[in-house]
């Protein structure tokens, strides 16, 4: 999962200078101190500000990346029209040791047709993430793994805009091994099965980091953009990643942002709680979008690192999923293949655990759901999902633990056709917490701009304001907005007994 500490929400917002300069990149100096690079968030057209350049435009999002001293950031966010601005920082990915215990197929216990040869046939599922390789499992050439766009060096240099026409390979191999639990096949090792979910299904590669695990709030904003330009030919985008958020209030920020927009473009979204037992990862405590917990399916349980909590209301995660000791495969010279803490097994597979493992499982389901039930809205996907899920013990699996059942009793409200109520799990909400607890302009502190951890984000009171998240507003297709995080996956914090995230 992804260390985030967000912004502390008690600076004023005069401290806007100081804290930009607490958390400048150390980029050519200016006039008005450190250079800072930032996202900015507005309604309508951007306005021009004196000092402030713009480095890449995010049109679908309505976002922009943004360079200039402190003062001219200062400025630039009391401009007309800004509703948001957020550093473009960097946050380290961390794993979750997984003891000894028997590896499983990322299918396991899910039932109808899961794993099982044309699951999932005809849907496409866009795994944002380090990129994905060649494997035996899936591959290019089968047709099923095709590559959409490279978003892992829109930032730097010269480079402005999301990559397209490539192929986008997987140096560290995280995406990798997401994918192949979406919908890798059968490979030499797994005794005939799919050693994925969905076996059937097209994944679109959507890379936003680079070889190295390294990656940017910005470089996940472009990847995000990119998906909700090409939404027609999208229908599930998988998010194994999950800021953590400290233990303050839950509201509306940048993150959640952007999964609203997504969701509003009609794409299925599947995020990962996190793996923090005690809260959930941003943008997971999202009400709106799917919430996906890890579960031990040897014991029974929830896994003990799983995120789960109350967020304004709502109960997340919204289902658990196989998160513990999934078997999967990993490109043979990428940085985790090659890491000291992943788990090679003799059967020439790997294994993993974490929320990241159980979001892969869940968009795999929803592919297979989707492929019984084409143009399902994503309120009716999520309703249905949460609807087949079983209770466990205890109080930490949400709707309780996935299966691949293709039966619909959402409509495209995520309204039960029974007429019993909602099914999203998303009717608790309360509106006027979420509000009450956004990023607003207090959170400019400085002393949330520590060089070794994620910093503030500022988004004025007006624009996120309780008003502007009413209930009413919690329709199946009101909901917009945009914005995604950072990510980077390092090395050496991936556990000695297994990894995810």
């Amino acid at each position: 999962m992804i260390q985030h500490l967000a912004a502390r929400r008690a600076a004023p917002r005069a401290a806007l200078v100081a804290a930009l300069a607490a958390g400048a990149l150390g980029a050519v100096p200016a006039a008005g101190g450190s250079v800072v690079q930032a996202v900015v968030s507005y309604e309508g057209r951007l306005a021009s500000v004196s000092g402030i350049s713009v480095v890449a435009s995010f049109d679908n999002l309505r976002m922009s990346v943004v360079r200039g001293d402190v003062r001219a950031m200062s400025r630039l966010v009391r401009t007309e029209g800004v509703r948001g601005l957020a550093p473009d920082d960097a946050v380290q990915l961390t794993g979750k040791d997984a003891s000894a215990g028997t590896a499983v197929l990322a299918a396991q216990g899910l039932g109808g047709a899961a794993g099982q040869a044309g699951a999932g046939a005809g849907v496409r599922v866009a795994v944002i993430d380090t990129g994905v390789s060649d494997t035996a499992a899936l591959n290019r050439s089968s047709g099923r793994l095709v590559d959409g766009a490279d978003a892992s060096e829109i930032t730097d240099g010269q480079y402005g805009r999301v990559k397209q026409g490539g192929t986008y390979t997987d140096g560290f191999g995280h995406g990798t091994f997401m994918a192949g639990i979406v919908a890798g096949g059968p490979v030499p090792g797994s005794a005939g099965k799919a050693i994925g979910v969905a076996p059937a299904a097209t994944v679109v590669v959507v890379r936003v980091a680079r070889p190295d695990g390294t990656s940017s709030l910005s470089k996940v904003l472009g990847g995000l953009d990119w998906v909700i330009g090409h939404r027609k030919q999208i229908d599930v985008a998988n998010l194994s990643l999950s800021h953590q958020r400290p233990k303050q209030a839950y509201g509306a920020d940048p993150l959640t942002d952007a999964v609203e927009q997504v969701r509003a473009a009609g794409v299925s979204i599947v995020v990962s709680s996190g793996n923090d037992k005690d809260t959930v990862g941003d943008p997971g405590f999202d009400p709106r979008v799917l919430t996906v917990g890890a579960a031990d399916l040897e014991t029974g349980k929830v896994a003990s690192f799983s995120g789960s909590d109350t967020v304004n209301g709502v109960l997340k995660p919204d289902v658990v999923a196989n998160g513990v000791h999934v078997m999967g495969v990993l490109p043979p010279d990428s940085v985790l293949a090659n890491s000291e803490g992943t788990a090679h097994l003799a059967n020439g597979l790997y294994r993993g655990s974490g929320t990241s493992q159980a979001a892969a499982v869940t968009s795999g389901v929803a592919a297979i759901f989707l492929a019984a039930h084409p143009g399902a809205s994503p309120a009716q996907v999520k309703g249905s999902i949460r609807c087949a899920a079983v209770a466990m013990r205890g109080d930490r699996d949400g709707a309780g633990l996935l299966t691949a059942s293709t039966t619909v009793c959402a409509d495209d409200q995520g309204m039960a056709l029974d007429g019993s109520g909602d099914m999203t799990g998303e009717a608790s909400f309360d509106a006027s917490s979420w509000g009450a607890s956004s990023w607003g302009a207090s959170s400019w502190g400085a002393s949330s701009w520590g060089a070794s951890s994620w910093g503030a984000s500022s988004w004025g009171a007006s624009s996120w304001g309780a008003s502007s998240w009413g209930a009413s507003s919690w329709g199946a297709s009101s909901w917009g907005a945009s914005s995604w995080g950072a990510s980077s996956w390092g090395a050496s914090s991936w556990a000695s007994a297994g990894w995810g995230a």
